[in-house]
């Protein structure tokens, strides 16, 4: 059977996000949101405890649907993994039928920006992604930023990851003020201009869920949303619901995928 892709899905792309402490549960979060017509999944594998993650839970997540799944492990605090075996477990997951992994752009060297320039981490971070690719998977390089960012910060980070080979490049900051908001919009655009591989631009802050459902008319490849709201994930997060009937029935008279 051939591998879902996140690449080959019509953009912008909505994917249900879940973070569960059980196999069953994560199941069961993806079965609802196939229901409530999820065109893809983001699974955070953090809560699920190193435990669980063997190669035959690791198959139940992903098999659980034929929908595109991509399986991401950030860092919590402690992290149980070492950098080489949180890259191996991700590896183990595109070798089980993940359509997509995560890495952070500071694999390797970890980063408070989530970002390493070290030659000999961003080496090791090229090897990595070349065997994701062996195993059939997409890539995703991602940074989490947790303060305001201006367009030309972003625009810098955000062309340094493409150049790793990377299917999409990702970053998440913060939006307090309006001028924040009116930066990331900024933004947003210009990565639309400037990026060669699809980009996922997202905000956080009092500003975040606005620039959210705005910005996948404006270029943003993959949004990120919830079926339903817990411990992990609070109302910056869109609801799933509401952002596709945002996307299918908002009257936008832009669309800047057409």
């Amino acid at each position: 059977m051939k591998r879902p892709s996140f690449l080959n899905l019509p953009k912008p792309i909505v994917a249900c996000i879940l973070s569960e402490r059980t196999i069953a549960d994560a199941v069961a979060t993806i079965k609802n949101g196939e229901f409530e017509g999820a065109p893809a999944f983001a699974v955070h594998m953090e809560a699920l405890g190193k435990a669980n993650l063997t190669d035959e839970n690791l198959l139940r997540i992903i098999q659980a649907t034929k929908r595109p799944v991509m399986m991401l492990h950030y860092r919590p605090n402690p992290c149980p993994f070492t950098e080489e075996e949180r890259v191996e477990l991700l590896l183990r997951c595109a070798k089980h039928g993940a359509a997509a992994i995560d890495f952070t752009a500071d694999t390797f060297d970890p980063s408070p920006m989530e970002f390493s320039a070290k030659p000999d981490a961003v080496d090791k971070q090229r090897r990595a992604i070349d065997q994701a690719h062996a195993l059939g998977a997409e890539v995703v390089m991602s940074s989490h930023i947790y303060e305001p960012r201006t367009c030309e910060q972003v625009l810098e980070q955000m062309k340094a990851v493409e150049k790793r080979g990377v299917d999409f490049a990702k970053i998440v900051t913060i939006t307090d003020t309006e001028e924040d908001f009116l930066e990331a919009v900024k933004t947003t655009l210009a990565l639309r201009r400037e990026m060669k591989i699809p980009f996922i631009h997202l905000c956080g802050g009092k500003f975040g869920l606005a620039h959210r459902f705005l910005s996948p008319k404006l270029g943003n490849a993959v949004t990120f949303c919830v079926s339903r709201y817990t411990e992990c994930f609070t109302t910056i997060q869109p609801h799933l619901t509401n952002m596709l009937t945002v996307l299918d029935k908002n009257p936008w008279h832009i669309d800047l995928y057409e």
